[in-house]
């Protein structure tokens, strides 16, 4: 068979000239493609082999959490595959606000650093677990911290989703003294609680790997803060 256009250097210019855009759509779409089949077909650790920390912040990033949390994790709980953060930006935004929403709602997220609005509003519908057996035990070792805002009561409902009746559990830890955070990675967690997702289906390790947390979480109050405080 013969070619009715011989394949000639001059006209393979001028087919690159006037189709190069097929070529480079090609190839983004090719390179879109392998993106999308790696990131589904790519290997995650078991929900039992993993633990992930969700903070709403804005003041630092989850390079330098997870930089903070891997000596812990490794000592801890060693047989985790995978312990990582991932940073949230705090309350007020609308897209922020369903991005938190989705993940506790899909049950995403181990523990949890969060705003005392966000805190509060998702420990009255019963999303993190109660945790002042834990530290009456001293499982969680904060006997020594001002627990008071942590406590939240949570609504109760009847068959026909009437409120009926509230208990009031400690669902969070009021990190405003664990200086160490703002210390070691430059959270400013004056505000936030850290909670504990009742469907993390990980207890055994999460709880001591969230105690482990707290105690690196702690540290001597910063000159700047003692400074602050003074002024007002």
């Amino acid at each position: 068979m013969r070619l009715k256009t011989p394949v000639t250097k001059d006209n393979l210019k001028t087919h690159f000239t006037y189709g190069l855009w097929k070529y480079i759509l090609l190839a983004v779409l090719a390179i879109g493609g392998w993106s999308i089949i790696y990131t589904v077909t790519a290997y995650r650790s078991p929900q039992d082999k993993r633990i992930d920390l969700y903070v709403q912040t804005a003041t630092t990033s989850s390079e330098i959490i997870d930089h903070f949390i891997e000596p812990i994790w490794k000592e801890t709980v060693p047989e985790m595959e995978t312990v990582s953060s991932v940073v949230m930006i705090p309350t007020g935004d609308y897209s922020a606000d369903m991005q938190l929403f989705t993940y506790i709602a899909v049950g995403e997220g181990d523990i949890y650093f969060l705003t005392e609005e966000s805190f509060k509003n998702f420990a009255s519908q019963g999303a993190f677990l109660p945790l002042e057996e834990m530290v009456e035990s001293g499982v969680i070792a904060v006997a020594d911290v001002d627990l008071t805002k942590g406590y939240v009561a949570m609504q109760q409902y009847d068959e026909n989703d009437v409120p009926i009746s509230s208990v009031r559990h400690l669902y969070g830890i009021p990190l405003e003294s664990f200086y160490g955070f703002m210390n070691e990675i430059q959270l400013d967690n004056r505000s936030l609680y850290a909670a504990v997702m009742v469907r993390n289906q990980n207890d055994e390790n999460v709880i001591p790997f969230f105690n482990a947390l707290l105690q690196a979480g702690r540290g001597e109050k910063a000159e700047w803060l003692a400074t602050e405080g003074a002024a007002e």
